[in-house]
């Protein structure tokens, strides 16, 4: 029998080895990343893996991770109330400029929301309702710009009972239109009430000047 060269016993192991009954024992993507991670690791001190300066390495590495965990979730806890905060500083008029109704029309308007379901458009057409009718009465200066909290605060000069509705349905507005919130009906209807009872409620007049806007 002739005897094999080195040259052919190497290809005859490597024809042998590309069958696919050995493929299984080679190493996966997920060997190779893991043993180059722990490699890496390793090198971080010149004593491997099994020394103690490892372990406190491994230490301050998980501390990194935990405090930009930390950081992250602060982050994202803090960025509603900025938007909130950022919101609050852009509070505009009750009224647009441009919005020539009367308090009737927009009572209608917002009665026709809430019916339709649209509860934050009837909260939003309820104070106007409300706003308007309180110009449309002399009672509160009809100020183009004016918000809802100052007109909550002379409306209550001459609706002295109804000094917590009108703040409640000023914060309900203010909530609505400028952070965004979503209101439910009772919300909505509170809104309406509070605007139907001071059309309905007989003012009390007063000797001085009306609050300046």
């Amino acid at each position: 029998m002739t005897g094999v060269t080195p040259d052919e016993a190497r290809r005859l192991l490597e024809h042998e080895l590309a069958k696919p009954e050995y493929r299984g024992a080679q190493a996966t993507w997920w060997d190779r990343a893991s043993k180059a991670f722990l490699d890496w690791l390793g090198s971080l001190r010149p004593d491997g893996l099994g020394s103690e300066g490892f372990g406190r390495t491994l230490l301050v590495i998980a501390i990194v991770v935990l405090v930009a965990v930390v950081v992250l979730v602060v982050v994202a806890r803090g960025l509603p109330h900025r938007r909130a905060r950022l919101a609050a500083d852009r509070v505009g008029g009750v009224l647009d400029d441009d919005d020539l109704r009367s308090a009737a029309e927009i009572a209608a308007a917002a009665r026709a929301a809430l019916a339709r379901g649209d509860h934050d458009a009837a909260v939003l057409e309820g104070y106007r309702a409300l706003a308007r009718g309180l110009g449309e009465r002399d009672l509160v200066p009809d100020v183009p710009g004016a918000t809802a909290r100052s007109i909550a605060v002379r409306a209550s000069t001459p609706f002295p009972t109804l000094v917590d509705a009108l703040h409640t349905a000023a914060s309900t507005f203010d909530a609505v239109r400028y952070l965004g919130r979503r209101a439910d009906e009772a919300a909505a209807r509170s809104v309406l009430d509070t605007a139907r009872a001071v059309q309905e409620t007989r003012p009390q007049r007063t000797t001085g000047p009306a609050v300046p806007a």
